[in-house]
């Protein structure tokens, strides 16, 4: 088989890894749009190459699914595939003369050239014998063709099997059976609410310990519920098992099915909007995979979500808040019966999370709707009909208000104080980082052209710590990448020490807003290690600046980890490469107040001990006044504050309450 054929084999693996390990329809659109994509880039015959490698993909996985053997999963490629490439091209040939004489034409002509190859080195037998070889092909095609195709099929089904067998087996050693959620019998009827669980507990595969355990609880409907407790409590693996999760133990009682995803059921708003969000434009994506005939009123939704005016906005130029709003407005679209908000409100600022979580209780209140929200913020249960507070994977109180009021208080501008940590002011006169001017447009020259920000005149010095913050939608995250190097300012100049930032590799590191994007590797020391030559003590001292135990965290799995020490092991990746400047984009969003805490002081000894400058990007003020000591506010793209955090986070603040921040 040519070295063609054997890739076009090995492309088999990940289309057989998705038939191995998700549903039918997870496989077809996934070939549907490879095969899109490739007939874009490549025109007809790269769009049949991956068509085929999706079709040989699902015989392979499903071989591979149910335990059979060799000659089965030939069987099946050759049942499926085989017949199936077989018939349409004898069908095609047939049909189209004019194609039938070019496919013979190129046999002649690729034949040719080898022959010629093969008389320069003398085999001339050999050409004597292709000769007779290629005129029986071209006199009996409609046999010879088909033969050729029967054999390619087999011979790419048993590549692309053991190519597979040793991927699927890394793939599942890295991250487990992927928990699927059972799909309901056809005639099932919705009816999620209200829920009785009893004894419920769930362990997730390859985990020594359980996420949930001994949970015993009722949903009611009609009803605003807030699940409370800090990072790995379990509350995201309690709203999946709402959601129609299997538990591992115990027993789930509802009338009918969850319904995830269907008209009167369950609707799940996630941590990272970036995640559910899969429309082009705002109005595609909140009816996006609804039947169309089902009517929804867009401008309506979004007006109730805070994005009005904006259907016709592109998602790619959203903010990551907006593209909360987004997420719930596509899962109101729904018109679900019970709605889980896992953290939504993370994103946000503290305007933004009043509004929002307004919002649930008014959906509770009076569209029928029960909600079930999910935080570690006690400020955002208020008014809650039903308060679950989980603590280790159990269940510590069940009432209206959270057993334990001992928390810090929070402020009447919105924001808990902080004690900022003693940062060394630099020497240096000349300033590290500097952006004289900078500008950013999204789709630049295009009908679809964004501006996200206007001449920002910006130093940091070696060693200072930075905060920018202001709205969603401000601009932050755009200055937060023309500040990592991965935009480069369409106005203006971005520069580190003179030199343009997208061309200083490995000086600039960048977490982030959802840590999980950039680990990499299954295990903490092996994504530490990552992409680089590094020992074990290298690693260790790296860990241990970021405030975890190596001899306990080494070898422990990446998706075994919390939010906050999943932040931590990315900082820690970023900083055995010896960056000269940290940027952070949202690094405390949806976390408790204690992760929040151990991590501005990582962040402080970064900076007083390795003169490390950090710029860390927040949609809030709550930390400001611990992540550093000066503070920088955008609105509207362009920067209003520049000063120090004491000062200007307590004047931003007042402001924002009134809604000019």
């Amino acid at each position: 088989m040519p070295l063609g054929g054997v890739l076009h084999a090995a492309a088999v693996t990940p289309l057989a890894a998705l038939a191995v390990r998700h549903r039918l329809r997870a496989m077809v659109v996934a070939t549907v749009a490879g095969s899109a994509v490739a007939f874009l880039i490549g025109g007809v015959a790269l769009a049949i190459h991956v068509a085929s490698a999706g079709a040989l993909g699902f015989a392979v996985g499903t071989a591979l699914r149910r335990g059979w053997g060799m000659a089965r999963t030939v069987a099946l490629a050759v049942g499926t595939t085989g017949t199936a490439v077989i018939g349409l091209t004898l069908l095609l040939l047939y049909t189209f003369s004019q194609l039938r004489n070019l496919t013979l034409a190129q046999i002649r002509i690729g034949w040719r050239g080898a022959s010629r190859i093969l008389g320069h080195i003398g085999l001339t037998t050999v050409v004597g014998w292709g000769n007779h070889a290629v005129d029986w092909i071209i006199a009996h095609w409609w046999l010879a063709i088909p033969a050729g195709e029967l054999v390619g099929v087999v011979g790419s089904a048993v590549i692309a099997r053991a190519f597979a067998v040793p991927a699927l087996r890394r793939l599942t050693k890295a991250t487990g059976p992927a928990p699927v959620l059972p799909p309901p019998p056809p005639d099932a009827s919705v009816g999620p609410l209200p829920i009785e669980l009893d004894g419920i507990g769930y362990r997730y595969p390859r985990s020594d310990t359980d996420a949930l355990s001994d949970v015993s609880l009722t949903i009611p409907a009609d009803a605003f519920v807030a699940v409370l407790g800090p990072n790995g409590s379990g509350k995201s693996t309690l709203a999946r098992i709402l959601a129609g999760l299997a538990p591992t133990e115990g027993t789930v009682t509802r009338p009918g099915a969850a319904g995830l995803g269907r008209r009167g059921g369950t609707a799940m708003v996630f941590q990272r909007p970036e995640s559910q969000v899969l429309g082009v434009r705002v109005r595609d994506d909140v009816v996006w995979g609804m039947p169309p005939e089902d009517e929804v009123d867009v401008a309506d939704l979004l007006a109730v979500v805070g994005l009005a005016g904006m259907e016709d906005r592109e998602t790619a130029t959203l903010s990551g808040g907006q593209l909360q709003r987004l997420a719930i407005a596509a899962a109101l679209a729904r018109r679900p019966a019970l709605l889980i908000s896992d953290e939504a409100t993370s994103m946000l600022d503290h305007a933004g999370r009043e509004d929002l979580t307004g919002l649930l209780r008014e959906l509770a209140r009076n569209q029928g709707v029960t909600v079930l929200h999910i935080t570690h913020r006690r400020e955002e249960v208020r008014g809650a009909d039903l308060v679950v507070e989980l603590v280790g994977g159990r269940v510590a109180s069940v009432g209206r208000e959270p057993a334990d009021p001992d928390v810090i208080p929070v402020e009447q501008d919105g924001w808990r104080r902080m004690t900022p940590p003693d940062v060394v002011r630099s020497s240096i006169t000349s300033p590290l980082v500097r952006l004289d001017g900078a500008g950013f447009v999204y789709a630049k020259g295009s009908p679809w052209a964004h501006r996200a920000l206007s001449d920002v005149h910006l130093s940091i010095e070696q060693g200072e710590g930075l905060v920018v913050c202001g709205h969603n939608g401000s601009g932050k995250s755009t200055l937060a990448w023309i500040m990592a190097g991965l935009l480069a300012p369409t106005e203006g100049e971005a520069t580190l020490e003179g030199q343009p930032l997208p061309e200083c590799v490995g000086q600039v590191g960048v977490a982030f807003q959802h840590a999980r994007l950039q680990l990499f590797r299954p295990t903490v020391f092996g994504d530490v290690a990552f992409g680089a030559d590094l020992d074990r003590d290298t690693v260790a001292s790296a860990l241990v600046e970021v405030g975890l135990d190596p001899e306990e965290m080494s070898e422990r799995r990446i998706d075994e980890l919390s939010g906050g020490q999943q932040r931590r092991v990315a900082l820690a990746g970023l900083l055995v490469r010896r960056p000269r400047l940290l940027v952070l984009d949202e690094p405390l969003a949806g976390l408790d107040d204690e992760t929040r805490a151990t991590l501005v002081s990582v962040l402080a000894r970064l900076r007083d001990r390795h003169r490390v400058a950090t710029v860390v990007v927040s949609h809030d003020l709550d930390a400001a006044p611990g992540l550093a000591d000066r503070l920088v506010v955008l609105d509207g793209g362009r920067l209003i504050t520049d000063g120090s955090v004491g000062l200007e986070a307590a004047t931003q603040s007042g402001r924002s309450g009134g809604g000019t921040a």
